[in-house]
């Protein structure tokens, strides 16, 4: 894998977003969290330099012994419910809009923004990352989607997103939705009792596209949107970033995909799926039903990609090869080198798979971009945001000037309003 794109801290000028140390970068999912066992050759995972090819995803998982991954442990997973339904949110609704970085004395850091709203289908408030386009312009809108942590703040704040100038710069306003762990992004079937509510969809394509465009008379103006729509995702939320596209094709013009799976029919997507939701302690069946309902058919992208003909496509992923440079990172840490191994090799898969279908769907702008050693970890992802990002915006409409104020962002000398979720020292909060 090529050298690491690292966000520097403030001191060395940039924004106030969180810099990504590949010294001490948090595992994208628990170590031991996903097998549980150290079946896999450990032994070869950790030979220096030396790249290890498994024929296939599920050809490791019979090494392990085991048919059906087992339902993980997870130091990471909550204790209690994310979230639960309140029956006095009735109607979706901005609540609060403060900065994302407060008190930075950088004046990009006022383009950052933390909007609490409330969603209906879901009863619950959400907190939602925003970053507007530099001031002066009208651009597209983009959706970033995390992984399966949905953690808060977005891993767009750091040096993945915001903290690299490059991105930061871009005309385009990023919108990075948070405290979905585990959800796939999806509209589920029933409430969960440990992940509570989730209906992203809705969420995402009907409830919250309305409040950006009206912001919060006295906080902060609407988005300068100039109506075109992307969205990227990573991990859990490359899956769902990509199936979001393909089904909601009168919105989104580009995606793009970095280490996703896009089946969720065959046994690869499948165990992809049920791995995703299990390891935040979920019930995978409250989600899209028993294995092979109509829902698990509704969401695989693999076997009718068609609602991306003419659309800006980006896909990526490693082979899940251990080199150098995982070692690096990660040391001899058996269990992050292993589940890192095995994810991303079925994301290889898998995005392979899509680009084969896709190869029969009329004008895709179709990137490909295949790592040849890389684990299922942020040193994969934060290659792959900028360039994701940059065949994204060629196929969205141009930034163009705008008639509107100079500037719609809040001050960053600001705490927000006392109490609300996208306040410091709140539960929405940058320590919450």
């Amino acid at each position: 894998m090529s050298a690491l794109l690292i966000g520097a801290g403030a001191g060395a000028g940039t924004a106030g977003a969180q810099s990504l140390d590949p010294g001490s970068l948090v595992p994208s999912v628990a170590p031991g969290s996903l097998l549980g066992v150290p079946s896999l050759s450990v032994a070869a995972l950790t030979q220096l330099g030396a790249p290890i090819p498994l024929t296939s995803v599920l050809g490791s998982v019979a090494a392990a012994g085991s048919g059906d991954f087992p339902r993980p442990g997870s130091s990471q997973s909550p204790s209690g419910p994310v979230s639960t339904r309140d029956g006095s949110i009735t109607q979706t609704t901005v609540r609060d809009i403060a900065p994302l970085f407060p008190g930075s004395l950088n004046p990009v850091d006022r383009r950052a923004e933390v909007w609490t709203v409330t969603s209906a289908s879901m009863q619950r408030t959400v907190r939602v990352e925003v970053y507007r386009a530099p001031d002066g312009v009208d651009a597209p809108n983009v959706y970033f989607l995390d992984g399966v942590g949905s953690e808060s703040p977005s891993g767009w704040s750091t040096g993945m997103g915001w903290g690299d100038p490059a991105l930061r710069d871009r005309a385009v306003n990023v919108i990075a939705p948070t405290g979905a762990p585990a959800s796939m992004w999806s509209d589920w079937q029933s409430d969960d009792p440990v992940l509570g509510p989730n209906m992203w969809e809705t969420f995402l394509i009907d409830e919250l596209p309305p409040l950006l465009e009206a912001g919060l008379p006295g906080a902060a103006a609407p988005l300068a949107h100039n109506g075109s729509w992307g969205v990227m995702g990573l991990s859990m939320g490359a899956s769902a970033a990509v199936h979001l596209a393909n089904t909601n094709p009168g919105m989104f013009d580009a995606v793009a995909g970095v280490s996703g799976a896009y089946s969720t029919t065959d046994e690869l997507g499948y165990q992809y799926a049920r791995l995703t939701v299990a390891a935040r302690n979920g019930d995978v069946t409250n989600m899209w039903g028993p294995r092979g309902s109509q829902a698990w058919r509704d969401h695989d992208t693999v076997s009718d990609p068609s609602g991306l003909a003419g659309k800006t496509v980006y896909l990526s992923a490693a082979t899940g090869r251990v080199g150098s440079a995982e070692l690096g990172h990660f040391g001899s840490n058996e269990m992050i080198l292993v589940d890192g191994h095995i994810l991303e090799k079925g994301s290889y898969e898998s995005t392979r798979r899509l680009e084969s279908e896709l190869a029969g769907v009329p004008g895709v702008d179709l990137r490909m971009n295949y790592m040849p050693t890389g684990i299922h970890n942020w040193p994969v992802f934060v290659t792959q945001m900028l360039p994701g990002m940059d065949h994204i915006l060629s196929g969205l409409a141009p930034a163009v000037p705008s008639a509107r104020p100079a500037s719609g962002g809040v001050d960053p000398g600001s705490a927000g309003s006392a109490g609300s979720l996208g306040s410091t020292g709140s539960a929405g909060s940058l320590g919450g």
